[in-house]
């Protein structure tokens, strides 16, 4: 990636267009499980099919017309560590109250207890990063499957025939649920839900959100990098941390080095500038609309905010990778290490909503209209 003007530039627009976004349905991908999983609401869930939906065809497109090839795919080893870092991202997400995404978006809606929660996944990202070597070779290595990512795209197939046949696959799955009607009407439904400024609008509906975020995603893509989050967090924590002690604390660790290896210097680049700028987008869109307050958090709530975004540090560089780099950038890549994180981190929430904060698990009963 070039360290230029224009790309940084390009990184502070994508990052407000996601920040705004964001804010504007309050996306997060934990509440969208939970939600699911506790009482059946499935508001959220429809806007994450749709993102995942829209990924794998602008993925698909952009592979199509040359702009990217198959080598600029995210994908990373398959391992169990896929798994298990999605497990524990799962549960420290829900413990803490948001995902990735949901926790920036709300630092910018003046939620403290997400700033919180931000500073303690940076540290966590720094603990990991510490005791990396020899403890996540000794660990992580006999949990590897492929040394190298895997994608389907590197099946014999036309680019866009996986991605076109998930995407038939989930429109005739909704039709089937709602009928063509209602299939069409929610369409319909998501382009005319404006009030007379939609600026000013506290919300707008999900399902054209989460498109709108796909695309910004493709174009990203398309023209800069991958979309991710934590790794430019982990590598924010560590200009803080060579600020205080010098750049060697940076060069003389394996993991951090690693993170820099592309870097001209230990400092922020374009993906970092990308994350400040999510934030700021957030701010706008909450100050836009009357939305933003400064929310101080419940004394109650501080040991899940920090022992929950510690742990969504941690497992994000064990996994690796949070929500959205899983969600866009690994399925749209068609990557199996992004499937298994997916599938971990649901298991992590369902763990949470079940045995922790003990919800109702409505997703689990016996509906009485089918005579229970």
């Amino acid at each position: 990636m070039a360290y230029t003007w224009d790309v940084f530039l390009l990184a502070a627009f994508f990052g407000f267009a996601y920040g705004f976004l964001l804010q504007k349905a309050d996306f997060c991908f934990v509440a969208s499980i939970r939600d699911w999983i506790s009482v059946r609401d499935t508001r959220i869930l429809n806007g994450v099919l749709v993102l995942i939906g829209t990924a794998l065809l602008g993925w698909a497109l952009v592979l199509t017309i040359g702009a990217r090839g198959i080598p600029d795919l995210w994908t990373v080893p398959v391992s169990g560590g896929n798994l298990l870092g999605g497990i524990l991202f799962g549960i420290g997400m829900t413990i803490a109250g948001g995902c990735g995404s949901g926790t920036l978006y709300r630092c910018g809606m003046g939620y403290v207890q997400f700033w919180i929660v931000l500073v303690c996944a940076i540290v966590g990202n720094l603990l990991f990063a510490l005791v990396y070597d020899p403890w996540g070779r000794d660990v992580l290595n006999p949990l590897t499957i492929a040394e190298s990512g895997y994608t389907l795209y590197n099946l014999p197939l036309p680019v866009y025939a996986i991605p076109l046949v998930i995407v038939v696959v989930m429109i005739a799955i909704s039709i089937a649920r709602f009928g063509f009607r209602g299939f069409v009407q929610g369409i319909k439904e998501s382009l005319t839900d404006w009030e007379r400024n939609p600026f000013k609008q506290s919300h707008w509906d999900i399902r054209l959100v989460a498109f709108l975020i796909g695309v910004v995603a493709t174009v990203q893509f398309a023209l800069m990098s991958n979309v991710g989050i934590t790794g430019p967090e982990t590598r924010i924590g560590a200009v803080a941390v060579a600020q205080l002690f010098g750049d060697d604390i940076v060069y003389n660790n394996t993991y951090l080095n690693a993170l820099f290896a592309d870097f001209p210097r230990v400092g922020l680049g374009p993906e970092e500038t990308l994350v400040i700028f999510l934030v700021i987008g957030s701010l706008s869109a909450a100050l836009m609309s009357g939305s933003f307050k400064l929310r101080l958090p419940r004394k109650s709530r501080l040991p899940a905010a920090i022992f929950g975004g510690l742990l969504m540090g941690v497992s994000s560089r064990i996994a690796p990778g949070c929500n959205i780099a899983n969600v866009i950038t690994g399925i749209g890549a068609l990557s199996l290490s992004s499937v298994l994180v997916l599938i971990g981190m649901i298991i992590g929430i369902f763990i949470v909503v079940a045995y922790v904060f003990k919800m109702p698990l409505m997703l689990f009963q016996k509906d009485d209209s089918f005579g229970a």
